[in-house]
């Protein structure tokens, strides 16, 4: 029943950012790093390997 007081394109972008974030998370990224490579990757089904290859590059810097 609240489900049907929900927007369907609610549902679908939420669905959709769930899907990224696992991506991430599969991909061994935690935290700041899955949350910058989801926000970077919003146009895409999943995060990129180049979006995973420019944070090693910038934590491989840092440390």
């Amino acid at each position: 029943q609240q489900l049907d007081t929900c927007p369907a394109e609610v549902i679908h972008r939420f669905i959709n950012c769930s899907w990224r974030f696992m991506s991430a998370y599969r991909m061994g990224l935690t935290g700041k790093a899955a949350e910058w490579a989801v926000k970077k990757q919003k146009g895409h089904c999943q995060v990129s390997r180049s979006a995973i290859m420019s944070i090693e590059a910038v934590l491989d810097t840092v440390s």
